[in-house]
């Protein structure tokens, strides 16, 4: 006697949400700017990221 057993879903591979989102929007200003998407992935990643204020006077200082 022969069993018929369902598959097993395949596991689907997600990125999260955010990185989903950013590509999205990379895309989008690939297309208006004329850019590969990397360039723009790239230029977007650097805009989210904090820099460093090394030139803002400490105003304790100046007290």
């Amino acid at each position: 006697m022969i069993r018929v057993v369902g598959k097993k879903a395949k596991q689907s591979v997600s990125e999260p949400l955010e990185d989903r989102e950013m590509a999205i929007e990379a895309a989008y200003h690939a297309r208006k700017f004329g850019l590969t998407k990397e360039e723009a992935l790239r230029m977007l990643k650097d805009a989210r990221t904090p820099k460093r204020l090394a030139n803002v006077p400490d105003r304790a200082k100046g007290r």
